[in-house]
């Protein structure tokens, strides 16, 4: 079943998930999911699963991270060990979709997590106003 909304769509489908949160900002939305890091291979079937409904009416860039870090005012705190960025320029909306999907491991405890970060920004600069009439 195909939701307009791509970021409440993968929070109604994604489960197992230890953290489930969005944030707010005027009309733009964040999703964070934070899971198992054996949930990270579902994750990106299921992400792959929703996003093939949005094909017909988006462009989607798919990305692959092979390593990374969170670099947090200078100081480094989780490595990345794996990942995948989708970036979704919904053309009936004109809504922007950051979706990442990362394998992630804290240096200090060795933890480590599969955790989703979504932005949503429905006034995304790629459009002029002239297309979007």
């Amino acid at each position: 079943m195909y939701i307009e909304d791509l970021l409440l769509r993968i929070y109604d489908e994604i489960k197992d998930a230890e953290i489930k949160k969005i944030n707010k900002y005027g009309e733009q939305r964040t999703l964070f999911i934070k899971a198992s890091e054996n949930l990270f291979s579902k994750y990106i079937n299921d992400i792959e699963e929703i996003l093939h409904e949005y094909k017909g009416s988006s462009e989607i860039i798919k990305m692959i991270v092979s390593e990374g870090y969170f670099l947090d005012t200078g100081i480094e705190t989780l490595k990345i060990k794996y990942g995948i960025i989708w970036e979704i320029y919904e053309y009936t909306t004109y809504t922007l979709y950051l979706i990442r999907l990362l394998l992630i491991e804290d240096p200090n405890t060795r933890e480590k997590w599969a955790a989703i970060y979504i932005d949503k920004n429905p006034h995304a600069a790629w459009w002029s106003e002239e297309e979007r009439i």
